[in-house]
């Protein structure tokens, strides 16, 4: 009786090793795909960001062309701060001192 007992545990111990090592392995093996999907999903929110960036600088450049086109004044004005003049007009530009 006490081999048989003897045995029960060693086969006990053998698959609580055996669980042990499979666990093991599935960490090893699962581990490099986590850091992965890490990576991927830093790259997305940074991509994210940069896109709500460039969306909120179309959406400047959208209601400054439509200035353009509905308010008279803002055209005059950045066309004056270009050195541009209506027809019979001179410009006069001074040199700044040095």
């Amino acid at each position: 009786m006490q081999e048989r007992g003897t045995i029960k545990t060693r086969l006990a111990w053998a698959g609580v090793a055996l669980m042990a090592a499979a666990f093991a392995l599935a960490y090893f093996m699962v581990k490099p795909h986590l850091e992965e999907k890490r990576r991927f999903e830093q790259e997305r929110d940074e991509l994210a960001r940069r896109v709500a960036r460039e969306r909120a600088e179309v959406d400047e450049l959208n209601a400054r062309s439509l200035r353009f086109e509905t308010d008279p004044d803002f055209v005059e004005h950045e066309a004056r701060r270009n050195h541009r003049i209506f027809p019979g007009e001179t410009e006069f530009v001074f040199d700044a001192p040095e």
